[in-house]
């Protein structure tokens, strides 16, 4: 049977558990290619008041909830001209990940961004989330170095 996902905004009051969210997800699926130093840098980044800017400063930011549980989060802005949507976060817990769970939030995400009158989409992926951009029709364009960090500029 298919698991229950609801997506909603992402609220202030959320910015503990998806700090937590973030950084158990970075954890669980990102160490592995970028190291511990990297990882935690990262993870720095999403402390609960690092949230609390994000969900203040980004366009729009939702939950996905499964049986009541936050299971991922994705947040998207607009480019200068509004022609282009970019993910700016995009987690989903490791253990909900290939549940669909992406999927249904990249589906609010391409809403949002076709209301706002985007035509595109560009996102810097890091290299454990590329396939599922791929699955989405996103194409690798290049690759992005912050020290030894890579991410991968990614577009459909």
């Amino acid at each position: 049977m298919p698991l229950q996902i609801d997506i909603r905004p992402a609220l202030l009051t959320d910015a503990q558990t998806l700090s937590q969210l973030v950084r158990d997800v970075l954890y669980a699926s990102n160490l592995a290619d970028y190291g511990a130093a990297n990882v935690a840098r990262v993870a720095g980044h999403f402390g609960p008041e690092g949230v609390k800017v994000m969900l203040r400063d980004r366009l729009e930011t939702w939950v996905a909830l499964c049986e009541g549980r936050v299971v991922g989060t994705a947040s998207l802005d607009l480019s200068e001209d509004g022609q282009t949507a970019i993910v700016k976060t995009f987690f989903v817990d490791a253990g909900s990940q290939r549940a669909g769970v992406g999927s249904r939030l990249f589906a609010v995400l391409s809403a949002k961004a076709r209301a706002c009158g985007a035509s595109r989409f560009t996102v810097r992926s890091s290299i454990a989330a590329q396939r599922f951009y791929e699955n989405l029709g996103f194409v690798a364009i290049r690759d992005h170095w912050d020290g030894d960090e890579r991410t991968i500029e990614m577009h459909n």
